[in-house]
């Protein structure tokens, strides 16, 4: 049963079933998010709604998670890799609801996660704005992540893009990252909100500044986020942009135990929290 938060022009529907996920985002009229999964592709919950990305986010290089001295094979659902964390594609409880918020819950799968603990999301819709916040709960020590995930499909006109970031992480050809850093360049630069067109983007910006934003021909979606979220992936598909704020970077673990002291990875101890939220906020575009 899906929840619907708001009514009219501006309504959010939140689907506790699929993952938790934000299955409809309508504002003034006009459906701003990819709603049906897609066939064809290596995994159809990947590819629709807006989800949470928890316990970890990004590609995790192979399904390999080392730690306290084990290498834990983490189950695969993109090729050789495992990608955007276990909490996507199960059910989720409601723990509150009003007309305009719900609260959700999912304990973790210890078959799929190795630690015990669980991770909540609160979901409310307000005047100009829709606001979701999340929480990783740790029962024991664990490496943890957060981030969201959301296709905005792109619809008639002219779509751009902005992110306040001016490096990006050097990627393998399976989008591993190498633990490098690269400058922005005419392909990635997308500090002045440029129209994305068809550039081929697929990339992880790093110590970006809040908001990003996403502008159709009528509407300016501005993403704003915490102090916690450090990164923010851009994706440019030919019928949808996925701009995801992210409290670390893809396979973070690894890169940490390699040497870099800056991936944003949140290492909990047994009754922590890693908590982060993002809130779209919307305006007409200006003319």
């Amino acid at each position: 049963m899906t929840v619907t938060l708001g009514e009219g022009e501006n309504h959010a529907v939140v689907d506790p079933d699929q993952g938790g996920r934000v299955a409809s985002f309508v504002i003034a009229g006009r459906e701003r998010l990819r709603v049906e999964p897609q066939t064809g592709v290596v995994e159809p919950a990947l590819s629709w709604g807006s989800f949470l990305m928890a316990p970890f986010v990004g590609r995790l290089s192979e399904g390999v998670l080392a730690w306290n001295d084990q290498v834990i094979a983490i189950p695969l659902n993109h090729g050789r890799h495992a990608i955007h964390g276990t909490v996507f594609d199960v059910p989720w409880r409601i723990v509150a609801q009003t007309d305009n918020a719900v609260a959700l819950v999912c304990e973790m799968d210890r078959s799929r996660w190795p630690f015990r603990g669980r991770v909540f999301q609160r979901i409310s819709l307000g005047s100009g704005g829709l606001s979701l916040e999340a929480s990783i709960e740790a029962d024991e020590p664990m490496p943890a992540a957060l981030g969201w995930h959301p296709w905005f499909v792109r619809g008639d006109g002219e779509v751009r893009v902005g992110v306040a970031g001016d490096r990006v992480l050097r990627l393998t050809e399976e989008l591993i990252p190498t633990g490098e850093l690269d400058p922005v360049d005419s392909r990635t630069d997308l500090r002045s909100t440029p129209a994305i067109g068809s550039r081929s983007i697929d990339d992880v910006y790093t110590s970006v500044a809040s908001p990003a934003e996403l502008c159709w021909p009528d509407l300016r979606l501005e993403i704003e986020f915490g102090p916690s979220v450090g990164s923010v992936v851009v994706y440019n598909h030919p019928e949808a942009v996925c701009v995801e704020p992210m409290t670390a970077w893809p396979d973070a673990l690894r890169l940490t135990q390699d040497g870099r002291q800056d991936t944003g990875l949140a290492m909990l101890g047994a009754g922590e929290r890693l908590s982060a939220w993002t809130r779209w906020n919307w305006a007409p575009a200006a003319r």
